[in-house]
């Protein structure tokens, strides 16, 4: 299923503009030229860091819910949330810092990618803050999330992909963060 037509539409969305140019201009003025700059955009490794980052978010919390849907370690569930948590800030500030280099049509589809997985981090989060507040309450060894908990979590796994494929579309379709050197397939 190719999603391109889908995503299409967010290129030619121009009202993104009026948030997008003063942001990035900002982004641009804080990090242009300073060592921060080329750390968060990955510049010493060659590629964006942004897709490293965010990989170890987004694994911990896919364990999550692997664990949830087998009804498996309900504790271990709750860590692995807490866990992408505690790292999903360094894949925002090194998105950030790459998304502030993009052109126009780029960045625009690059806040909706934003927009999408910040609706992901939020349910991740009141999942693992209604497990969190159980267990709490609880003298049980191991407390079970109830159905709620569990939907937040799989909720955030499908937002999550949409932001995921909104990426995707970013970096393959559009060449977003893809080197200037590099050889187009087939050449």
């Amino acid at each position: 299923m190719d999603l391109t037509a889908l995503f299409r539409p967010f290129e030619k969305a121009s009202l993104l503009d009026r948030v997008s140019d003063p942001v990035a201009a900002r982004l641009r003025s804080v990090l242009s030229d300073t060592p921060v700059d080329g750390l968060l955009r990955g510049t010493f490794v060659g590629h964006p860091m942004h897709p490293i980052m965010a990989y170890s978010s987004v694994g911990l919390w896919s364990s999550a819910v692997f664990l949830d849907v087998t009804g498996r370690s309900p504790d271990a569930a709750r860590t692995l949330l807490g866990a992408g948590l505690v790292t999903a800030p360094t894949a925002l500030v090194t998105g950030w810092a790459t998304w502030s280099t993009l052109t126009r049509e780029q960045r625009r589809v690059g806040l909706v990618h934003a927009s999408t997985n910040a609706v992901a981090i939020g349910l991740f989060a009141a999942s693992y803050k209604r497990r969190a507040a159980a267990a709490a309450a609880s003298t049980e060894v191991e407390t079970a999330p109830d159905a709620t908990a569990k939907a937040l979590a799989l909720a955030g796994f499908a937002v999550a992909g949409l932001g995921g494929a909104l990426g995707g579309h970013l970096g393959y379709n559009m060449g977003a963060g893809v080197s200037t050197r590099a050889v187009a397939a087939g050449v």
